[in-house]
This record gives structure tokens, sequence and C-alpha cells, in this order.
């Protein structure tokens, strides 16, 4: 009985911690973007440091973390915006994802974008409408038992808008997992 209370303290004082640590960030988001200052950001570097940074915490849960980037142009932005809009898609990945599977994570370039794309086999999203959870507080239906405020996909999504960019949400093209991708204009 005293194990299973001391499981549960715990638990709270991770749900709050996190939950605050989320607000800390989405209030940093919202200071950065309203004077955004625009310098070049090397994606592909700066996604491929955040994964090696993160493969440790993938580790623990035996989870594969696999980079793939091409070199794309620097693109104007705010680095420890987009930085952080990267890290709440990849944490979320690594968080649903289940022990023993992968998360691909991608830098390529299109006509006019440079674009990020976290790719897991954590199941995807049960309601096909994935446009509320985007919005503050909103967590979907298979986070039930699992950490979080409900605040990672908004982040991402105001960084990239803040860019002129967009965050996409899709099932993965297997199916078995969620494909989220960050596309910032290169000019």
């Amino acid at each position: 009985e005293n194990r299973a209370s001391l499981r549960e303290m715990i638990r709270a004082i991770d749900e709050s911690s996190r939950a605050a640590g989320q607000l800390l960030d989405h209030a940093m988001v919202t200071f950065r973007t309203d004077s955004l200052e625009r310098k070049p950001v090397e994606l592909s570097a700066l996604v491929a440091e955040l994964v090696d940074r993160l493969r440790p915490v993938a580790e623990l849960k035996d989870i594969d973390l696999c980079c793939h980037t091409r070199n794309v142009p620097a693109l104007p932005g705010d680095a420890i915006l987009i930085q952080n809009a990267v890290r709440n898609i990849l944490d979320n990945a690594i968080k649903y994802s289940a022990a023993e599977s992968r998360v691909d994570v991608t830098v390529h370039q299109t006509a006019l974008d440079a674009v990020v794309t976290v790719t897991d086999a954590a199941g995807g999203f049960p309601d096909p409408d994935t446009t509320a959870l985007t919005e503050r507080f909103v967590r979907g239906s298979n986070s039930v038992g699992t950490i979080g405020s409900g605040l990672g996909l908004t982040i991402a999504r105001e960084v990239a808008e803040a860019h002129g960019g967009r965050l996409d949400i899709s099932p993965s093209d297997t199916g078995a997992g969620a494909c989220v991708s960050l596309a910032f204009p290169l000019q």
C-alpha cells in the first residue's frame, strides 16, 4: 500500500514538473515570437545535434532513434524556437512509442521549404481529425496513463507559424504510427 502511494506521489510530481516546464516553454515561445529575430539556421545540423542529445532517452526504452538529414540551405529563423519545436515533437514520439520500436527523423528540402519529419510506430491517432491536438492542453484519447501537458504540439505549431511555416500531422505511411512535419520557408 505504501509503495503504491509512493508511486502515485512520484507520478503526480513528475506530471506537475512536466506541466510547469511546458508552461515555461510556452511562455518563452510566446515572448520570443513577439520579437522574432531571424538569423541563418542550419536545420540539418540543429536536428542532428538534438537527435544525438535525445538518443540516450530513447535507448532507455530500447527505441532506435534514426536521423536522416540532407543538407538544406540555411533558413531565416530563431534557432532556439525551432529546436524547442522539434524537441517537443521528438519527445512525443519517444514518449508514446512502444519499447523496441523505431523513430525516424528526416530533414529535407522541397521547392519552397525546409522540412523536419518525425515518424513513429506508436499507433497513430485514434481520431483522424488531428486539428484539436495543436490547441493548448488538448491531448489525444491515446494519452491516458502517459504524463504530458497537452502543450507540445501547440508549441511546435506556434513556432512554425511564427516563421511563416506549418505543422502537419498525419498517419505514417505504414499506418502503424504518426508522422509529424514542421515546414519552414527558406525565404
